[in-house]
């Protein structure tokens, strides 16, 4: 009786995972859109790399509780930060369901460990986001992106509008040599059903979650695996206005280490533009709300990318 009251009372808790650049935080965003229509209180924390969040500005447009966890993943540096993060949450916030987006480096078997193991939460689900249109397979990719795929209740093909049939298809073979069990489903535009996305049973993953723990003292990633997989983030800030040309010449010819951008600036003639880059394919949009911003925030994201900060100041802020 205590054990079933106990449960009702816990959060159920989904985690979006994928590699960076997969559309995460488009698909959730689309998501929390269609909980708060039919009266869902949601909460949401976002977990960055880098030393700044975007995103999350971006999401309190929407009226929602936001957390951000910065500089490194929450499978590993930052474990302490997000059991009182979620605490927090749940005393004065109260949420009906909290969304975690977790960062694009991060470790979704850690992370489901972390939830199983905290007494206000349940977990819901863990949701793979596959970038179809820039995704080519798993050799050249670290183990934790790996990882992303295999321990996952359900994939999500995101960006298929941009692709044809046979792209898919490939896409498709890719994906089920390391994982033959879940489900795929697209995302056109970045919609998804949530009825499909939330309520999964996460049963089959738990011999996963048991096998993690049991090996988390020897798992070297459990200890910094950001370091070993070479991702380095940077961010460049400026007061000035900088024309929307400018900004999309120097990100379309980043160096190929670079494969991750995203960021927000004032143009000369006043205007909040977001964009979004990963690989050379670039994408620039106006915000609707930009109080949360009184500069221009510059992200970039990739392998031994501090190499590059100087060079790629110069060209964008000189």
């Amino acid at each position: 009786m205590n054990a079933t009251s106990s449960e009702q009372h816990r959060v159920p808790t989904t985690v979006f995972s994928g590699f960076l650049g997969s559309g995460k935080t488009t698909i959730i965003s689309h998501l929390i859109d269609t909980l708060q229509a039919n009266g869902t209180k949601v909460a949401y924390i976002k977990n960055e790399i880098g030393d700044t969040d975007i995103d999350s500005k971006l999401m309190k447009g929407k009226d929602i509780e936001t957390k951000e966890l910065l500089n490194g993943c929450i499978c590993c540096t930052l474990v302490g930060p997000f059991a009182s993060a979620v605490s927090e949450l749940i005393t004065s916030y109260h949420p009906d369901r909290i969304i975690i987006e977790a960062s694009g480096a991060a470790d979704p078997s850690a992370i489901a460990l972390m939830i199983n193991s905290h007494p206000e939460l349940t977990r819901d689900g863990i949701i793979s986001i596959v970038d179809v249109e820039n995704f080519e397979g798993y050799k050249d990719l670290s183990v934790t992106a790996q990882n992303q795929t295999q321990f996952t209740d359900l994939i999500i093909f995101n960006k298929v509008e941009m692709v044809p049939l046979d792209r898919k298809k490939a896409v498709v073979g890719y994906v089920r040599e390391l994982n033959t069990h879940s489900p795929i489903i697209e995302a056109p535009a970045g919609t998804v059903d949530p009825e499909v996305v939330f309520g999964l049973d996460p049963k089959h993953l738990e011999p996963f979650i048991l096998e993690h723990a049991q090996h988390k003292h020897t798992h070297a990633h459990t200890q910094n695996h950001i370091q070993s997989d070479h991702f380095e983030a940077f961010t460049l800030k400026s007061p000035q206005p900088i024309s929307e040309e400018k900004v999309r010449s120097v990100l379309e010819t980043l160096p190929k280490p670079i494969f991750r951008t995203k960021g927000i600036f004032l143009t000369p003639e006043g205007k909040w533009l977001s964009y979004n880059g990963v690989g050379k394919k670039v994408t620039i949009e106006p915000v609707e709300d930009a109080t949360s911003f009184n500069e221009n925030i510059f992200v970039f994201i990739g392998v031994d990318a501090d190499q590059f900060q100087n060079d790629i100041q110069k060209n964008l802020l000189g």
